[in-house]
């Protein structure tokens, strides 16, 4: 009995003295966890949502009442950014623009910083020119009359396989259905490293996180994320679409009276067709496909919602919370398109979703990506009604490291 007393006074007194001795000394940090030996407070992420690093950031806002909290990450202290203001201030003020230098990131480029992602300063600014410069002539940013063609070429295709080669029990595989620009188009070198980019942006280890401690000690998962953001964007929205009948058949309206039957709708159309871009504005806003904005570093001392923020700092910024934050959107859990309309069915003029980010590191494929989820889902609609199989399927999303996606589902297309 004496026995057990002493050990629990001595347990006790360690854990003080390791509490006392790892909690961060920052001053008006914002609050948060303690950070314990080996990997600081990365601890409390994993018991707050192992699985889901964007659902952890939410349950540990809750928990602090705050919109900011602060962490230590190993050895560097770290802020999860959440709600709608907080976010898009952040994405878009410059001393946020930096991102962090770990092994990971200089492991893949030979022991350099390379690229654009995960790159600072001049050489980021240097490469990001460069990159946009190229990319315009793509229908990055601007529309491209060969891009576009190239885009409806490919849902011709689509429309083309589900009608003519249907699975022996006419079943519709949604991922690679909506694999979108098709194998035909890349040789042998390009198929590989894009198969590489989306089995590495998907192959992230416990919580999905991107952050140093989990850098450090799953080295080998590099959480780059996949070049093709469209393919799970896609799968989500069909799955919502699964579940909302009456939303399907509110675009083939649209569809019939804006461009009929004789031809496929084009991006001239889009403009006219406000509940189908409402539709693809809440698709991304319910469902962003990095639901934790990639990793930044605070580059200059600075303060943040009235916390001081040391340079070096990271930043995990939770797109998600930002979205379905309810002090800007009314039942954010709900899929309601009618959200982006006004009283008259006419499109709001500003989309104040966040699913791509913001600011000077805004994603450069935004343009693109709308363009093609807009054709994909107009022309697949215009010929097809698809309808669940075996149940309804799951609209909320698996993660996969650095990118959020759903497993593989079957539906069925019915011709109309």
């Amino acid at each position: 009995m004496i026995t057990s007393i002493i050990l629990v006074i001595l347990s006790t007194l360690v854990y003080i003295f390791v509490y006392r001795l790892s909690k961060p000394k920052l001053e008006n940090f914002p609050p948060g966890p303690p950070s314990l030996p080996i990997w600081g407070g990365y601890w409390f992420l994993l018991l707050a949502n192992y699985n889901f690093t964007h659902k952890a950031v939410e349950v540990l806002s809750r928990r602090y009442k705050s919109d900011l909290v602060g962490i230590m990450l190993g050895r560097t202290p770290t802020v999860l950014v959440t709600g709608h203001d907080l976010v898009k201030e952040t994405l878009t003020r410059q001393e946020f623009i930096g991102r962090i230098d770990c092994y990971p990131n200089r492991f893949r480029s030979m022991g350099d910083l390379l690229g654009v992602i995960f790159t600072s300063g001049d050489y980021w600014r240097q490469q990001r020119r460069f990159a946009l410069r190229q990319l315009r002539d793509f229908g990055f940013g601007r529309r491209f009359p060969t891009t576009e063609q190239m885009l409806e070429s490919e849902v011709r295709n689509l429309i083309g396989q589900i009608s003519s080669n249907p699975h022996p029990d006419n079943h519709t595989l949604v991922e690679e259905r909506t694999k979108t620009f098709s194998d035909d188009h890349h040789g042998d070198f390009l198929d590989t490293y894009i198969s590489n980019m989306q089995r590495l942006g998907k192959g992230g280890g416990p919580s999905g996180s991107f952050n140093e401690m989990q850098m450090i000690w799953t080295a080998i998962d590099f959480f780059f994320p996949s070049p093709n953001v469209i393919g799970p964007s896609l799968n989500m929205l069909w799955a919502r679409l699964c579940n909302h009948p009456e939303v399907q058949a509110k675009i083939q309206t649209e569809i019939e009276q804006v461009v009929g039957r004789a031809r496929l709708p084009n991006l001239d159309d889009r403009k006219n067709m406000p509940y189908t871009e409402a539709v693809i504005r809440e698709s991304l806003r319910i469902d962003p496909v990095l639901p934790i904005n990639t990793a930044r570093r605070v580059l200059e001392d600075t303060t943040l919602g009235g916390y001081s923020l040391p340079k070096g700092t990271c930043l995990l910024i939770s797109l998600s919370s930002a979205n379905r934050d309810r002090r800007v959107w009314t039942d954010p859990d709900v899929f309601k398109p009618e959200r982006f309309l006004d009283a008259d069915g006419n499109l709001l003029k500003k989309d104040i979703g966040l699913s791509f980010g913001g600011g000077k590191r805004l994603c450069p494929g935004e343009t693109f990506s709308r363009h093609a989820m807009f054709l994909v889902l107009s022309g697949l609609l215009q010929n097809f009604t698809f309808v669940p199989v075996d149940g309804a399927p799951d609209p909320n999303g698996t993660m996969y490291g650095f990118i959020c996606d759903i497993p593989p589902f079957w539906v069925d297309a019915v011709s109309r």
